[in-house]
């Protein structure tokens, strides 16, 4: 099976979401599946380091596509990096062959909106691994207001990602919940709780 993963960052990058999406990749294609990975250049922080815009690591086919590198210093350069990674994503993500399945996390939020184009392009099925929920993370840290307008129309674009989505990725039974109530269907939710990396992980030995 050919299968795109979808995030900002990945492997090498520090960033949580990237280095679990790593784990997941490199298994699915110790499992002998083709997967590509696409992500950003720049880094979690923000700096002037880009990462290879093609690498092969583990068996996986990285591709990684221009953004800019304001990093998490600020909300504007935040949102900037995130509007620059929408553009490139969606051009290179058309540009690749056809991919059987993607899976789209939530960084930036929306993203899975590529794979929504890929969907009613190619055909491509979409799989939503959510690791923050939206609207309702940024109305729970005061950015947005949950009457407005804004608020209601990212509601509308969430609802019809969960609607036409073939599964969706809980972390956990609070989040399935939540994922439900605002619209998710209760039968494509799977609750897959986050892992720790088992490499630095090491028994301590007791008396």
């Amino acid at each position: 099976m050919r299968i795109l993963l979808l995030n900002q960052f990945y492997k090498p990058d520090v960033a949580a979401t990237g280095q679990l999406l790593a784990d997941l990749a490199e298994g699915l294609a110790q499992k002998g599946h083709n997967v590509h990975v696409l992500c950003s250049r720049r880094e979690y922080g923000g700096s002037d380091t880009a990462f290879p815009a093609r690498e092969i690591i583990e068996g996986v086919y990285i591709h990684r596509v221009k953004a800019t590198g304001f990093g998490r210093k600020n909300t504007l350069g935040r949102i900037i990096d995130y509007l620059s990674f929408y553009v490139f994503a969606v051009c290179k993500a058309v540009m690749l062959p056809k991919m059987d399945v993607c899976v789209a996390l939530t960084t930036p939020p929306f993203i899975a909106l590529v794979g929504l184009v890929l969907r009613r392009l190619k055909g491509t099925r979409l799989v939503l691994w959510t690791m923050d929920l939206y609207p309702e993370a940024p109305v729970a840290f005061g950015f947005l207001k949950e009457k407005s307008i804004l608020h209601r129309v990212l509601a509308l674009v969430s609802r019809h990602l969960y609607r036409t989505s073939s599964g969706i990725v809980s972390l956990g039974e609070v989040m399935t919940d939540r994922l439900v109530a605002a619209g998710a269907p209760s039968d494509k939710v799977v609750t897959i709780h986050n892992w720790v990396p088992g490499e630095p992980v090491r028994q301590l030995k007791t008396d």
